[in-house]
C-alpha cells in the first residue's frame, strides 16, 4: 500500500506525525498520555486534528519519543494556523459577575482602594509561602473589581486604579500558573499588561512580560519565551532588579533551546544586575533569597540543557546546583518552594542516571501535590521509566 500523502493543514500534519512517532515507539494513546501527563482522549483528539495541541505537548513529546525535535518544529505553523483562524491562545477574561455576584461598580472609594493595596501585599506574601494556587478566586475578584472601577475613577486617580488592577492581574495569573492552568494564566497576564501600559506603569508591565516569558518556557516554546524576556528587559529600563528577572527568563529560554553559551551570558547578566539592585536598595528579595533564586536558575538551566543535548555533564551540574539550593530552603518556612525544587532535583538525578537518588527524592514529595509540583513529579517519573527511551543518552 503506498504511503498516505502528507496532510495539507498544519494541525493535521502535526497529528499525523504524532501518531507516526507514537506507533514507532510501540506506545498506545493511553500510555503516551500517561507519560506526558495528559488523558488518552486528548492524545486521540490531537492525532485526529479535533483539538489544537497544547503548547507544552510538542517539546515534551519530542523528548519522550526521540523525534529529533520534529514536533516542536511542526508546532510553529500550527500556532500560526490557529492564530490565523482567530483562536488565540489566551481567551478573553470571563465576564464580570459570571458567578452572579459581580464586583461593585461606580466610583471607587478611597478607603477601599487603600485596603485593596494593602491586601495585595498580604496576598503576595501568602502566595510566596504556599504557591498561591488557592488564592486565584479571590485575586480574580479583586482584579475585576478594580477593572470595573477604571472607567468611573476621576481622571487624576484612574492611572493608580489601573496600576493596582494590573498588579492583581499579575498575581492572579501567577496563581493559575502555579496550578498549571496556563490558558487562564495567559488571559490574566494579557489583561494586566494592557492595564499597566494604559497606566504607564513600566515596572508592572516588565513584570508581566517576564511572567509571560516564564509561562511559554514552561510550555516548551523557547522562541516566544525569549522574545517576551527581551521585551521585559527593554521595558524595565533603569530598574536592575526587574532586568535581572528578565535576564533569568532569557537564560531559561536559551537553555530550553539548547544554546549553552547564550545561557551562561544571560545568567552572568542576571547576577550582575542582581548585585546592582542590592547595592541600589531597589525593592527586591534580600541577598540570601537572591542567591537562592540564582542557584535554582543555574540548576534548572543545566537540567534543560541536559534534556536538550543529552549530555549528562549538564545533569550532574544540575544536581549540584539544585541540591545546594534545596539544602538552603527550610521546608517548614517555604513548603511550596521546597517541593518545587525537590521535583526538579529528582528530574536532574534521573537525567544523570542516578535513579535511586531520584526515587528517594520523589518519595518525599507531598502525595497530594498539584499544579507545577505534580508536573515536575510526573516528568521525573517518566525519566525513571524502564524503557531506554526515557533515559538520557550517553555523552558523545
Amino acid at each position: 500500500m503506498p504511503p498516505l500523502p502528507a496532510p495539507a493543514s498544519a494541525r493535521l500534519r502535526f497529528g499525523h506525525r504524532l501518531r507516526h512517532w507514537r506507533e514507532a515507539r510501540g506506545l498506545s494513546q493511553a500510555e503516551l498520555g500517561r507519560l506526558l501527563g495528559y488523558h488518552n482522549s486528548l492524545i486521540s483528539r490531537v492525532e485526529n486534528a479535533r483539538r489544537w495541541p497544547p503548547p507544552g505537548l510538542p517539546a515534551r513529546a519530542d523528548e519522550l519519543l526521540l523525534t529529533g525535535g520534529e514536533l516542536a518544529t511542526l508546532w510553529q505553523p500550527v500556532r500560526q494556523e490557529r492564530e490565523h483562524l482567530g483562536e488565540l491562545a489566551a481567551p478573553a477574561l470571563p465576564p464580570l459577575g459570571e458567578s452572579g455576584t459581580g464586583p461593585p461598580t461606580g466610583r471607587p472609594d478611597a478607603a477601599t482602594f487603600a485596603v485593596l493595596g494593602h491586601l495585595l501585599d498580604v496576598y503576595r506574601a501568602a502566595a510566596t509561602h504556599t504557591g498561591g494556587e488557592q488564592l486565584a478566586t479571590v485575586l480574580e475578584h479583586h482584579a475585576r473589581t478594580l477593572a470595573a472601577w477604571q472607567h468611573a475613577a476621576p481622571r487624576e486617580t484612574a492611572p493608580a486604579v489601573r496600576s493596582l488592577a494590573a498588579r492583581y492581574a499579575e498575581l492572579a495569573g501567577w496563581a493559575h500558573f502555579e496550578g498549571d492552568r496556563r490558558t487562564r494564566a495567559l488571559g490574566w497576564y494579557a489583561a494586566g499588561l494592557e492595564w499597566a501600559r494604559a497606566a504607564d506603569d513600566q515596572p508592572t508591565a516588565a513584570a508581566l512580560l517576564a511572567r509571560q516569558s516564564t509561562l511559554h518556557w514552561w510550555s516548551g516554546d523557547p522562541a516566544t519565551a525569549l522574545a517576551l524576556a527581551e521585551a521585559a528587559h527593554a521595558t524595565a529600563r533603569a530598574l536592575p532588579g526587574l532586568r535581572a528577572w528578565a535576564a533569568l527568563a532569557q537564560a531559561h529560554a536559551h537553555a530550553l533551546a539548547g544554546a549553552a553559551p547564550e545561557t551562561w551570558r544571560a545568567l552572568a547578566d542576571a547576577e550582575r544586575l542582581t548585585e546592582a539592585a542590592l547595592r541600589a536598595g531597589e525593592p527586591a528579595p534580600g541577598a540570601a533569597r537572591a542567591a537562592l533564586v540564582l542557584g535554582v536558575a543555574h540548576g534548572t538551566c543545566h537540567r534543560d540543557l541536559a534534556v536538550r543535548t543529552g549530555h549528562t555533564a549538564h545533569a550532574h551540574a544540575a544536581v549540584a546546583h539544585l541540591g545546594a539550593a534545596l539544602g538552603r530552603l527550610d521546608q517548614a518556612a517555604h513548603p511550596h518552594d521546597h517541593a518545587l525544587v525537590a521535583g526538579r532535583l529528582a528530574g536532574a538525578y534521573a537525567r544523570a542516571g542516578r535513579h535511586e537518588a531520584a526515587a528517594a527524592v520523589l518519595s518525599r514529595l507531598p502525595p497530594d501535590a498539584t499544579g507545577r509540583i505534580a508536573y515536575e513529579r510526573r516528568r521525573a517519573r517518566a525519566w525513571l521509566g524502564g524503557s531506554t527511551a526515557h533515559r538520557p543518552p550517553a555523552d558523545g
